[in-house]
């Protein structure tokens, strides 16, 4: 299986990303929201559109910004996406972000993430996330029934250094003791993800759910359910 040298790796270590890998937002408290703003949209309506603006961060990190930066400009196209009209925005935002930092938005398991982590557990691989997120991904991922199943967590807000910059993958292997030329980083923004964890000597492998980045030059699945037979044709070919 290629790495970022177009060699084979035999691997040790998975690490993953939160948001959008192992924990989705909370389409149904945003469609709670939109409903109490007499707007009817559907929770894979507006799965589809988080997707879109996922893009925008995308964009916007690859021309020099950084993903905290985007947040208002992440829901701005999610709702326009979602066909939502443009007065209501800003107000949805704020009360988002207020109910961000008070239960977390990204707080649901994207389907089928419980028993996928724990088949690499039962793999034997040391698995770690990192995540750019603001001081309590860890306690998202413990109330999304992760608790036990992650070896470290690794959160921009507490280390203070955020993806794509390759400090943050280091404070991931020097956790887990793990080396960065036996590491898969999954993550699904390439800009960030793909990019980061090419700069720190790990392989990448892109989750593109929503079929967005055909364009990105990274191996990548469709759906995290495959990860572990991917993983086991890698180690068969190494």
């Amino acid at each position: 299986m290629p790495d970022v040298a177009g060699e084979s790796r035999r691997f040790e270590t998975v690490l993953l990303d939160a948001g959008g890998v192992l924990l989705d937002l909370d389409y149904a408290y945003l469609r709670r929201l939109l409903e109490a703003r007499r707007q009817e949209v559907t929770e894979e309506a507006l799965a589809r559109a988080e997707a879109i603006a996922r893009t925008a961060v995308d964009r916007h990190v690859r021309d020099g910004g950084s993903s905290g930066e985007a947040w208002r400009d992440y829901f701005r196209i999610l709702f326009g996406q979602a066909g939502t009209p443009r007065a209501l925005h800003e107000e949805m935002i704020d009360a988002l972000w207020e109910a961000h930092q008070r239960v977390g938005l990204w707080t649901v398991p994207v389907p089928g993430a419980l028993p996928v982590v724990s088949r690499l557990r039962e793999m034997g691989l040391r698995l770690g996330v990192v995540s750019n997120a603001e001081g309590r991904v860890e306690r998202d991922l413990e109330s999304a029934g992760f608790a036990g199943l992650l070896d470290t967590v690794v959160d921009s807000h507490l280390v203070g250094v955020e993806k794509p910059d390759p400090r943050i993958f280091g404070i991931a292997l020097e956790r887990l003791k793990a080396s960065a030329s036996t590491a898969l980083f999954l993550g699904d923004v390439p800009a960030i993800d793909v990019a980061g964890a090419r700069a720190a000597g790990i392989a990448a492998l892109l989750l593109d759910r929503h079929d967005l980045y055909g364009a990105v030059d990274a191996p990548r699945i469709s759906h995290l359910e495959e990860l572990p037979g991917w993983l086991e044709t890698a180690q068969a070919a190494s």
